[in-house]
């Protein structure tokens, strides 16, 4: 049996950690579509060696996040309306067949948990961080109910691709009763054993953000 020395356990932290940052810097526009991630500039604003930089430059382009191009330096990718329509259309697969799973199951347990999330979504004092998280933990909830572990990893691995357009989609203005209705849609589903309303109110909430983020996309391409 081989063991990871504790020194090599230490690199990959760091490297997980800056990854992490410049990754969350990217989904939040603070580093901006379009804008140079300098190796070394990159390395002296984190405090780090340029080793985990690079090695979390390299990651964010298989991710779609960047365009690293070596000796050159990284740039964000722009946001494209075709990649976020194609993101989505896999997601509205991938969740749809979880959520219709769940309500033919109807786990009273993971019912009383959506309940629960949707009354803090409804009247929690919660920034727009925490109401973006929630909203996305409590269809999480939905579709771990389907008892899917796979298919629940792929609904992961969409999730972060996209988040960065479903940030950009909401904004600074988080639409708290919008999504509440959606989400409780979805649990009068569930309840009622539906798996095409259970559908439809999946679909909704992924629609709405496809109706915004297309319009602000043509917006700045017209410009």
């Amino acid at each position: 049996m081989t063991h990871t020395s504790p020194l090599r356990q230490e690199v990959r932290s760091i490297e997980s950690q800056v990854y992490e940052l410049i990754r969350d810097r990217i989904v939040r526009a603070e580093y901006a579509p379009g804008s140079k991630l300098l190796l070394i500039p990159l390395s002296e604003e984190l405090q780090v060696s340029t080793m985990p930089v690079r090695s979390a430059l390299k990651r964010l382009s298989g991710e779609g996040l960047v365009v690293y191009r070596p000796n050159k330096g990284a740039t964000v990718e722009p946001l494209e309306l075709d990649a976020f329509l194609e993101l989505q259309e896999i997601r509205m697969a991938i969740e749809v067949l979880a959520a219709r799973t769940c309500a033919r199951r109807a786990d009273p347990s993971v019912i009383t948990e959506m309940r629960a999330v949707l009354e803090k979504l409804r009247t929690g004092a919660l920034s727009l961080e925490e109401l973006i998280a929630l909203e996305w933990q409590g269809y999480l909830v939905c579709y771990r109910g389907s008892d899917m572990p796979r298919l629940v990893d792929l609904i992961l691995e969409h999730g972060r691709l996209v988040e960065r357009y479903s940030r950009a989609a909401i904004g600074e203005v988080f639409d708290r009763a919008t999504s509440a209705a959606e989400y409780s849609d979805l649990i009068a589903a569930c309840e009622g054993r539906d798996e095409d309303a259970a559908q439809r109110a999946v679909e909704s909430g992924l629609r709405r953000h496809i109706r915004t983020l297309s319009a602000q996309l043509q917006k700045k391409e017209d410009e």
